[in-house]
């Protein structure tokens, strides 16, 4: 009895916190992150010390030695041998958003699959996105409200594109990146499974509002996404030359829209080429940030913001400038790890990985990464291969 009602709370707990990283990634309205992932914590070390589950897996113990103790501690060092940090505790502020992949070993031990209920939290935010969509030409003082109050509690920011043609304006909620993992999920079933009505009505709810984020990005991965599951469903159905014939009129089309994303007189593409700029000053005149990093969080001057600034949106440059290169790279390839190996096997969950490798292609030009949300995407990666590798599957695709 006491062991089912402590996994029921354990479950509860996971599912609490997996929204408030989602719906309020700035943790600034609920104040949730912190305080559920230690009670996370806090109920699988009991339920270890009541012996209602036992670490006895090599890969669960590895996955605890990795990521609760490893990872945490690289990036703690690195913040605290950091120079110019900014006022108040930004090395807090990371440890906080690291933290979340403490969850890995509690996932994979209790076989808990998070995935399912990333993609029922993304429901409330591709539907807040929607709704501020529509309230944007239908209550424009009410859209202006909810945007104000989005951005100043830190869940959403304010971007600056020319002529993208889609979009709500400039507003921007920072997870709705995460839309294209349910978008892809209920493509799959679209395409593979039955009930073709409702899974339909989800992915064309989940693209609008990937649309409506107005991120050249993420517009352009979610095309691609698509464009691929599509083109190997007709080949499985039409064959090779019809569906890449199909394909490629299809990629012509678009070619031209696309490219515009790409002018270097865009006002956002003007500010990456001069963030790229600052970096190269930066590590010109530290040429050691490139072995050993010049610290998490620190500050640096960016003519892409005419500021300094402890963040810009080129995600693998700043980890090289935070982290330094060898440790990018190891970093990197943690991430990496899970979605090529899902990959290589092929199963019922290698769905997933288009969805994470388009993320990571998002991440390139978006902060998306190396924060509570990246990390949460990554923890589910991990907790499914660790799961399978202790014998049992995880039920991503279920």
């Amino acid at each position: 009895m006491l062991s089912k009602a402590t996994k029921s709370a354990l479950t509860f707990s996971v599912t609490i916190f997996v929204g408030a990283i989602l719906v309020d990634p700035g943790d600034h309205v609920f104040h949730l992150k912190l305080p559920m992932l230690l009670l996370v914590m806090g109920l699988w070390i009991c339920r270890i010390l009541f012996g209602f589950i036992a670490l006895d897996k090599y890969e669960i113990l590895n996955s605890v030695l990795l990521f609760a103790i490893i990872v945490p501690g690289i990036a703690t060092l690195i913040g605290l041998l950091g120079d110019s940090p900014l006022d108040g505790d930004p090395t807090f502020q990371l440890m906080k958003q690291v933290s979340v992949i403490l969850i890995i070993p509690v996932l994979a031990s209790e076989r808990i699959d998070i995935s399912k209920h990333i993609i029922r939290w993304c429901f409330i935010v591709a539907g807040f996105t929607i709704l501020l969509a529509a309230l944007s030409f239908t209550a424009p003082l009410l859209f202006g409200a909810l945007r104000d109050f989005a951005v100043n509690n830190d869940n959403a920011f304010i971007t600056d594109y020319d002529k993208l043609g889609v979009g709500v304006g400039s507003f921007y909620y920072k997870t709705i990146a995460v839309l294209i993992f349910p978008a892809a999920y209920y493509l799959n079933r679209f395409l593979y499974s039955g009930n073709r009505l409702s899974n339909g009505a989800a992915v064309m709810l989940f693209l609008i509002a990937l649309l409506c984020a107005g991120s050249r990005a993420i517009a352009l991965c979610t095309f691609v996404l698509v464009a691929i599951y599509l083109f190997e469903k007709l080949w499985t159905k039409e064959g090779l030359v019809i569906s890449l014939f199909l394909m490629l009129i299809v990629l012509y089309i678009s070619a031209g829209y696309f490219m515009s994303f790409f002018h270097s007189s865009e006002s956002s593409n003007a500010a990456k080429l001069d963030h790229i700029h600052s970096y190269e000053i930066e590590f010109t005149r530290h040429p050691t940030y490139l072995l050993w990093g010049q610290g998490a969080d620190t500050q640096f001057y960016s003519e892409g913001f005419q500021d300094k600034t402890t963040l810009t949106e080129l995600t693998y440059i700043e980890m090289v400038r935070w982290f330094g290169f060898p440790v990018a790279v190891l970093l990197l390839f943690i991430i990496c790890f899970p979605a090529a190996l899902l990959m290589i096997r092929g199963d019922e969950t290698s769905f997933m990985v288009g969805p994470f490798w388009a993320y990571l292609l998002e991440s390139a030009s978006n902060p998306l990464l190396i924060c509570s949300t990246g990390l949460l995407i990554v923890s589910a990666l991990w907790a499914c291969v660790l799961m399978q590798n202790t014998g049992k599957r995880g039920n991503l695709a279920s």
